[in-house]
């Protein structure tokens, strides 16, 4: 049985997108050089993504000298085989210069937050493909286990309840674990 040829970023984006019978956007990344469909996500998983884009926004609105901004779903090239669209990216504002239509390169931070479902092969690739693609780290948040790991080249140091998550990319930001499971 002949190999599978991988598919680069460059032609994974040049592909046309494709839409269900319902004329909705099927959501695909390249992970690894291989297209790989992600199921519509949970409302929870929604909610707790718009909430920790709502926390790190309203942080950024009183750092605005910090020079960064925060993203939510928006793709980004980052390596020749690997295209994602992280739930949230922090990246300097440098970066966005331009009409690029996703953002060339690893987020500064990228945030994911993981559900049941996804494969833990296809997370690790993606956490690899980050942190090799110049993330400084990667936060995987686990609404299962109400957990954040945070992930650097060095290591993954999981935090929870009251721990705080911090960075020294964003000073002054430190906020409980438990502050992004806060839906009520």
């Amino acid at each position: 049985m002949p190999a599978t040829a991988l598919v680069t970023s460059e032609q994974y984006l040049a592909l046309p997108d494709q839409f269900d019978q319902n004329g909705n956007r099927i959501k695909d990344e390249l992970i690894g050089g291989e297209i790989v469909q992600m199921p519509p996500p949970s409302l929870w998983h929604d909610r707790i993504k718009n909430l920790i884009g709502r926390i790190l926004m309203r942080y950024l609105d009183t750092h605005s000298a910090s020079g960064l901004e925060v993203l939510v779903e928006t793709g980004a090239e980052v390596s020749k085989y690997d295209t994602f669209i992280p739930d949230i990216s922090i990246v300097t504002i440098d970066r966005l210069s331009g009409e690029a239509r996703i953002l060339r390169g690893a987020p500064n931070i990228a945030i994911e937050v993981f559900s049941p479902s996804d494969a833990p092969s296809k997370a690790k690739k993606k956490i690899d493909a980050y942190l090799q693609g110049g993330s400084q780290c990667v936060w995987v948040v686990s609404p299962e286990n109400r957990s954040v790991t945070v992930f650097t080249r060095e290591s993954a140091r999981v935090l929870t309840g009251d721990d705080h998550i911090e960075h020294t990319l964003l000073p002054g930001f430190s906020v409980p674990v438990s502050s992004f499971f806060n839906l009520s």
